[in-house]
């Protein structure tokens, strides 16, 4: 039986940081269900969740076949942002449930995700303004972009608007050791040192975009609290070598990989893939099952919450 890390390097197998994070994502979720009717708040291209619901995808595909603007890649632009209609279906093994609703602010990756089979409908919108739900319109929710967004309080009482009472959400949301975690914060923003202002292209505006949020357990809770989600249940993951791991990981290779493989001669494309995926399985498993116990004295850079209205 293939794992979900197995398909998350099936996916991302030139961005292989992204799969060992996502698996310990799941992982941490472990306690969660979907129950109709149901939203994936900021879904993406779907493929989170469609990897967590047991779906799976061809050999052939991986999320890097859809981009765009790699020319850009060091200039912040999101070269996922792009779709191609696939001739041919990539979903091999469908997933074991649905969900009812795909949310997210980018056409594209909603497109993408409609391919999977997992969402009975999608609907754009930015979630910096109010949802374009009815009050108690979900018994579940689960949502990994609260900490993208401007004001972190307004989303989570509109959250708690659209989930019926009993309901339950499940929600990531990054601890204030994350910060402590970044090369780019540590070595650049931190020290104002100009020697390391290279350190922004590897970056690439993560820190000013998600990093910004970060919060200590306390304050997310009193933020829960304001919005009268109740937790029933609470874990931390993430350690710091993960997290310095998905930090540089690949991601400056990656347009140039990326040239590479499309190179790669269709008789010989799925030998090498399999080879770099049971190299990298090699070394980044025991990384998953050690990521509790690597922490040391720092705190995990993430909570993972499931609350209930």
């Amino acid at each position: 039986m293939t794992t979900s890390f197995e398909q998350l390097l099936n996916v991302y197998w030139l961005r292989p940081e992204t799969a060992l994070w996502r698996e310990l994502d799941i992982r941490a979720m472990h306690q969660f269900k979907f129950t109709s009717p149901s939203l994936d708040l900021g879904c993406g291209d779907g493929m989170f969740s469609f990897i967590r619901a047991g779906g799976a995808v061809s050999k052939q595909f991986d999320a890097f076949r859809s981009v765009a603007n790699l020319d850009k890649f060091f200039e912040n632009v999101d070269i996922y942002d792009a779709y191609e209609k696939n001739e041919q279906s990539i979903v091999v093994k469908p997933p074991g449930y649905q969900i009812d609703v795909a949310f997210d602010h980018k056409e594209n990756l909603l497109k993408k995700g409609m391919q999977l089979n997992l969402y009975s409908e999608s609907k754009v919108g930015d979630a910096n303004r109010p949802l374009p739900f009815p009050d108690e319109s979900f018994n579940s929710i689960f949502s990994n972009i609260v900490y993208w967004l401007d004001d972190p309080q307004s989303v989570l009482k509109e959250i708690s608007r659209i989930l019926r009472p009993g309901g339950r959400v499940c929600l990531m949301l990054p601890n204030q050791s994350l910060p402590e975690f970044s090369f780019y914060n540590q070595l650049h923003v931190k020290s104002g040192d100009p020697k390391w202002e290279f350190l922004q292209k590897l970056d690439r505006g993560r820190f000013t975009d998600n990093i910004r949020q970060a919060k200590s357990r306390h304050e997310w809770e009193a933020h829960l609290g304001n919005a009268d989600l109740n937790i029933v249940g609470h874990v931390t993951h993430l350690s710091k070598l993960v997290i310095q791991i998905w930090d540089i990981g690949l991601r400056p290779l990656f347009p140039v990989l990326k040239k590479m493989t499309d190179q790669l001669p269709p008789e010989n494309y799925l030998d090498i893939k399999s080879e770099w995926c049971d190299t990298i399985r090699h070394f980044l498993e025991p990384v998953l099952e050690l990521d509790n116990d690597l922490n040391g004295a720092s705190e995990p850079a993430f909570h993972c919450y499931i609350l209930e209205k």
